[in-house]
C-alpha cells in the first residue's frame, strides 16, 4: 500500500514539472528505464532527459554507445554523481529544454539508480538521504538548487517494467536481505554475468566462471570469505548475498550494451 502511494506521488509530481530527469543505471540503462513513465510524460508533452548515472563504473566507449542508443528516444546525458562528473552537460541540457525564469524539475526512476545522489551533487551539499539499500527516499522532497531551478526528488518507482524479483534484485531495486531464495537469485546473477561480461567477475574473485558451475562459484566465494557454519559446512546463502551485494555496490565491474 505504501509503495502504491509513493508511485502516485511520482505521477502527481510529473504534472507540475517543466522538465523530467529519468535517472537510470549506466551499467544497464536499457533495463532500468521505466516505459510507463516515459509514455505518460510523452503524452503530457513534458521534456524528458535520460540521465545515465554510475558511469564511473563503465568504460567511456560503453557510456558513449549507451548514450547514443538511448538518445534515439530522448535526450541523454551520462554522469557520475559519485565522482561529480558530467553535471555541467546536464545543466546545459536542462537550460536548452527549459529557458524559463524558474524551472521545476522532477527526478524519477527505479530505486537505487542514484536520484538522491544526483540531487545532492546539483545542490552542492547533502540535502537528501542516500544509500545502496533500495527505497532510501520514502517521501517527496523539494530542493532549490539555484536561483532558477527547483527539483523534486521522488521515491523509486516499483513495480516497474520487470516484475521478476530476481531481475529487480540484479538491478538494485529489491533488497537482498528480503529475497525469499537468495541461492535461486544468485544463480540468476551469475547466469547473466556469464552471458554478458565475465571479466570483471574474474578480476574480483580470481575465479573463471566459464570453467565452474554456479554452485562451485558460490562455494569458492564462501571459502575465500571464511563463511563457515558450525560443523564446517559452507554458508552458501551468505556467500550468495555477498556476491549480490558486492555486485549492486559496483564492486564487481559489469556493464551491458543497450541496443
Amino acid at each position: 500500500m505504501r509503495r502504491r502511494k509513493e508511485n502516485r506521488w511520482v505521477f502527481e509530481l510529473i504534472k507540475t514539472s517543466d522538465v523530467i530527469l529519468e535517472v537510470v543505471d549506466g551499467r544497464f540503462p536499457h533495463l532500468t528505464r521505466v516505459s510507463s513513465i516515459e509514455k505518460h510524460i510523452s503524452k503530457l508533452g513534458i521534456p524528458l532527459i535520460i540521465v545515465l548515472n554510475k558511469c564511473d563504473l563503465v568504460p567511456r566507449d560503453i557510456c558513449e554507445h549507451n548514450k547514443l542508443a538511448l538518445s534515439r528516444d530522448f535526450p541523454a546525458v551520462y554522469i557520475s554523481a559519485q565522482n561529480r562528473l558530467g553535471t555541467k552537460k546536464l545543466r546545459q541540457q536542462i537550460s536548452r529544454l527549459s529557458p524559463k525564469r524558474e524551472t521545476v524539475i522532477s527526478l524519477v526512476g527505479i530505486p537505487n539508480t542514484g536520484k538522491s545522489s544526483l540531487l545532492n551533487i546539483l545542490r552542492g551539499k547533502h540535502v537528501a538521504p542516500t544509500g545502496q539499500k533500495p527505497g532510501v527516499t520514502r517521501h517527496k522532497q523539494i530542493v532549490r538548487i539555484s536561483n532558477r531551478i527547483l527539483i523534486y526528488d521522488s521515491p523509486g518507482i516499483v513495480p516497474f517494467d520487470h516484475p521478476n524479483i530476481n531481475l529487480q534484485a540484479f538491478l538494485g531495486a529489491y533488497e537482498i536481505g528480503k529475497l525469499p531464495d537468495p541461492i535461486d537469485t544468485v544463480h540468476f546473477f551469475l547466469d547473466r554475468i556469464k552471458a554478458n561480461y565475465i571479466q570483471g567477475f574474474i578480476d574480483k574473485y580470481g575465479l573463471t566462471p566459464e570453467e565452474l558451475s554456479n554452485q562451485e562459484i558460490i562455494s569458492r566465494v564462501a571459502q575465500k570469505r571464511g563463511l563457515i557454519l558450525k560443523g564446517g559446512k559452507l554458508n552458501l546463502v551468505e556467500a550468495a548475498k555477498v556476491i549480490m551485494r558486492e555486485f549492486s555496490a559496483g564492486k564487481i565491474p559489469y556493464w551491458e550494451k543497450a541496443n
